[in-house]
């Protein structure tokens, strides 16, 4: 499915990679997006990961507010970057997608309902990404199986850079650190704490 230059498409097909936007970034997109002005709408950018669907790798926050104001079709570059084609950059937005999928989050409209303060965009989303990026990079896929056994009925999404914690979530978005042998919660899901 892979496309050179602006390819126009469908919002309602788009994948996600993304499971909260930050509130501030949607507040600085909402004051320049206008629909008079399109020209200065700069494409998002969307990978094929194997599945048949264009997921973005960037622009959901855009996306997000182009759909809130009425628009269906977006205009979107294919995502070729290193970041996003080798090995790692893969099992890193597969594992985002996964996320999203554990969520039910399939439609940009869903992430309305997940702006968050900058502050827990920070923990909930980057430090996130941190700590799958460490998980991903320091075990191989047989040892992530058998770390997810030690808390079966958890979601293993992450660790520490030295791996002295595991990272575990619910389906309910509750986080819990793994440490010395035992499982301590984190953080109650934020969906309370929502900006917007």
């Amino acid at each position: 499915m892979l496309f050179n230059g602006i390819k126009s498409i469908s919002i309602d097909s788009l994948g996600l990679s993304q499971i909260y936007i930050s509130q501030e970034k949607y507040a600085s997109v909402s004051e320049w997006f206008s629909l008079d002005n399109m020209e200065s709408f700069q494409p998002v950018s969307v990978h094929d990961f194997g599945n048949g669907i264009y997921t973005l790798t960037d622009g959901h926050t855009r996306a997000l507010i182009a759909y809130e104001n009425g628009l269906t079709m977006l205009p979107a570059i294919y995502d070729n970057d290193d970041i996003v084609t080798n090995p790692t950059g893969q099992s890193l937005y597969k594992a985002d997608m996964e996320w999203c999928a554990r969520f039910g989050l399939n439609h940009i409209k869903q992430l309305g309902d997940r702006i968050i303060d900058k502050d827990l965009y920070k923990k909930l989303w980057i430090e996130r990404c941190d700590k799958s990026y460490n998980l991903i990079t320091k075990t191989t896929d047989s040892e992530r199986l058998r770390l997810q056994k030690l808390v079966p009925n958890l979601f293993l999404y992450g660790a520490s850079e030295e791996m002295s914690e595991l990272y575990f979530e619910n389906a309910s978005g509750d986080l819990f650190i793994y440490k010395e042998n035992s499982l301590i919660l984190e953080m109650r899901d934020c969906k309370s704490r929502k900006i917007m």
